[in-house]
């Protein structure tokens, strides 16, 4: 006697876990994709317009190591970003146990859900002349983070449950001045990455394709019990949750050029490498109600994932229009086609590998920005930035990074409160075109169906101190 999906032809990884693509999480924030550009407030506040030809601190080191060049006395920059995302799904026709050609699956239950954590990004820099030519400088900050939850039970849990993602970069670097008109920088950085992601699984499909391929056999339990998962296919009675965690270290390396035709010009052009993680660590499964079926298949093991952060070129442009008042642009280009599929291994071999297709677009930032000096201790800053996404369909879209084209607003100020010490304020809103969720590339028998209502907010605080 055949089993009522006798025609359901997943296999146990395509099934429940192909949303093991937990890792997509490392490749979202507040830049397009998955990149952090809160490298400092003082940048921030004019929506790193000109990030390439220099800034009012040495913050602007993570945007060209050559605008060191422009700081004659030993500086410290330290702050942190306030970072408030805000992600709710509505759904629209999410179901379980599709098949295409085969099974139009059944209603996914579970009610719609939103993430809207917050997350603090620190950064420090510190920069030296250590001549008339050479400048040092060390800066740390967190070029990548995600933080999401949206629940174990809401109806796109086996997409994505939570996801909580930290990075460290450390970037050494040297300015060296050729002449008062041109410098140049390089940099060498080492990025620490670590995770830690989750989804429900749903066991319940699972075991029904497992009693179709006969690696069940079929007798009247399990056909009792495959009765009942039929009847409570896409709720959460049958439903597992796997977790997983782990972390590496990457290096790269950056150089720039810094030119200075006049006064009152400064051009940049900046070019950062990708950065190779193979992130390690473990995966945690629970199986629930069918542990008795599974729980000696889905045991506890490690995992591995390799992932290329990608390259990146800006170049910029700052001119000073009066002594007061300043305009400056920017375009930065991601090479995020590199971002093609990720490919998930188990230790144990079982399951097999997760391969999860992302086919990314190579994206462009262009950023404007202007300051206005008010008096010689108050300076107040503004951009506006159109920020492309790297998504190149609905279907490849995922919760954990709601990435679509955005627009952001900053708005900064500057206030000396003495010739050593400078305090920078800033705040930005980052407006997401409604991303549409649909998608049954990432977990093989779900489809995950909605729109997202997205949006930003990051509020930020520096001091900068000359000694």
């Amino acid at each position: 006697m055949k089993h009522p999906l006798s025609s359901l032809s997943l296999s146990f990884r395509a099934s429940g876990l192909a949303a093991c693509g937990l890792f997509i999480a490392l490749a979202s924030a507040q830049g397009a994709g998955f990149a952090l550009q809160e490298h400092g407030v003082s940048g921030l506040g004019v929506g790193f317009a000109g990030g390439a030809s220099g800034g009012a601190d040495n913050s602007a080191m993570f945007f060209n190591a050559a605008s060191l060049t422009l700081f004659d006395e030993p500086q410290i920059t330290a702050g942190f970003h306030w970072i408030r995302p805000d992600a709710a799904f509505r759904n629209e026709g999410t179901v379980s146990g599709f098949v295409p050609g085969v099974s139009p699956g059944v209603p996914t239950q579970g009610p719609d859900a939103s993430s809207d954590r917050s997350a603090v990004v620190p950064n420090f820099f510190y920069s030296r002349p250590l001549n008339e030519q050479w400048y040092l400088g060390l800066g740390i900050s967190t070029p990548y983070g995600l933080a999401t939850s949206y629940g174990k039970e809401w109806v796109g849990r086996y997409v994505a449950a939570e996801t909580d993602l930290a990075t460290v970069n450390a970037n050494l670097a040297l300015g060296y001045k050729v002449s008062e008109k041109l410098s140049l920088g390089f940099g060498l950085s080492l990025l620490h990455g670590e995770a830690v992601l989750s989804n429900a699984v749903n066991f319940g499909l699972v075991y029904l394709n497992s009693l179709n391929r006969g690696t069940i056999p079929l007798n009247e339990q399990t056909q009792a019990v495959a009765a009942d998962v039929q009847a409570n296919l896409g709720g959460t009675k049958y439903d597992g949750f796997l977790e997983l965690e782990g972390d590496d270290i990457g290096y790269g390396f950056n150089f720039g050029i810094l030119y200075k035709p006049d006064e009152d010009t400064r051009i940049g052009l900046h070019y950062r490498s990708k950065v190779a993680l193979a992130l390690s660590g473990d995966a945690d499964f629970t199986v629930g109600a069918l542990d008795s079926f599974f729980g000696s298949l889905f045991v506890d093991q490690g995992g591995d994932v390799d992932l290329d952060l990608p390259d990146t070129l800006q170049a910029s442009i700052h001119r000073q229009i009066t002594p007061e008042w300043a305009l400056m642009a920017d375009v930065f280009y991601t090479w995020w086609s590199k971002f093609e599929e990720l490919v998930i291994r188990y230790e144990t071999g079982f399951p097999g590998n997760t391969v999860i297709p992302e086919n990314w677009d190579d994206t462009l930032r262009y950023s404007v920005g202007t300051t206005y000096r008010v008096s010689e201790a108050v300076e107040l800053r503004g951009g506006l930035v159109y920020d492309e996404s790297g998504v190149t369909a609905d279907e490849f879209r995922s919760p954990r990074i709601p990435d679509e084209d955005r627009i952001w607003i900053s708005l900064g100020l500057g206030y000396r409160v003495s010739e050593a010490l400078r305090i920078d304020v800033a705040y930005t809103h980052v407006f997401v075109d409604d991303p549409v969720i649909d998608n049954p590339t990432h977990t093989g028998g779900e489809w995950l169906r909605g729109t997202m209502d997205a949006s930003v907010d990051i509020f930020s605080i520096s001091g900068s101190l000359l000694f």
